[in-house]
C-alpha cells in the first residue's frame, strides 16, 4: 500500500470546495440541497458539509454500481427524502471514476426539476469523462483502486481510514 493523501491535505482541499461552493451562492437565496451517495462518500461529505459555510438540506441517496472491483448494473436502495424542485443540487461521491453511476443519478435527479446539479468528488482519475455539469474535486489520480476516506477493500473495510491510500 502506498499513501496517495494525508489526512491534512484531504481536510485543506475540502476546506477550498466549501469556500468554492460558498462563493458562487453569494447572494443566491435559491434553496441547496447536499446529496452524499452512500455507502463512499459518508466520510467527505460529513467534512464538506461542515466547510461549507452557507445553509443548506442534507439527504442521501444509497447507489451501488461495484462488486469485487467490477463495474456493473446502477442499483438505487435509497432514494431521497427531501424534495428537490427548484434548489441546487449538489451530488457529493468519494470517487468520479468511470462516470456511469453519476450520469444515472443525474439522469433519475433531473426529472425531479431542481433548478441546477452540481457534482462534487473526493477524487477523479485521469481517465474519467468530463462532467457536463458544474464540477468540484479535491484529488487526480491513475487508475489504481483506493482505500479510506469512505473508500473500501474488497471486503468492505479501511472507511474509516482518514487519509487515502493505492492498493
Amino acid at each position: 500500500m502506498r499513501e496517495l493523501f494525508k489526512p491534512e491535505e484531504i481536510q485543506f482541499q475540502t476546506k477550498i470546495i466549501g469556500k468554492q461552493i460558498a462563493d458562487d451562492h453569494r447572494g443566491d437565496k435559491t434553496p441547496i440541497v447536499m446529496v452524499g451517495l452512500l455507502n463512499g462518500a459518508f466520510a467527505f461529505y460529513s467534512d464538506l458539509v461542515r466547510a461549507t459555510p452557507v445553509d443548506m438540506e442534507c439527504d442521501f441517496m444509497r447507489v451501488k454500481s461495484y462488486t469485487n472491483r467490477k463495474q456493473g448494473d446502477i442499483v438505487i436502495s435509497k432514494d431521497l427524502e427531501t424534495p428537490i424542485k427548484g434548489k441546487h443540487v449538489y451530488i457529493v461521491d468519494d470517487i468520479l471514476d468511470s462516470g456511469n453511476t453519476m450520469n444515472a443519478v443525474i439522469d433519475y435527479l433531473e426529472v425531479k426539476k431542481p433548478a441546477s446539479i452540481s457534482i462534487v468528488t473526493l477524487i477523479t482519475r485521469e481517465t474519467s469523462p468530463t462532467p457536463k455539469q458544474k464540477s468540484y474535486h479535491a484529488f487526480t489520480i491513475k487508475d489504481e483502486w483506493i482505500i479510506g476516506m469512505g473508500m473500501d477493500n474488497e471486503q468492505g473495510h479501511m472507511r474509516n481510514v482518514p487519509s487515502i491510500w493505492a492498493l
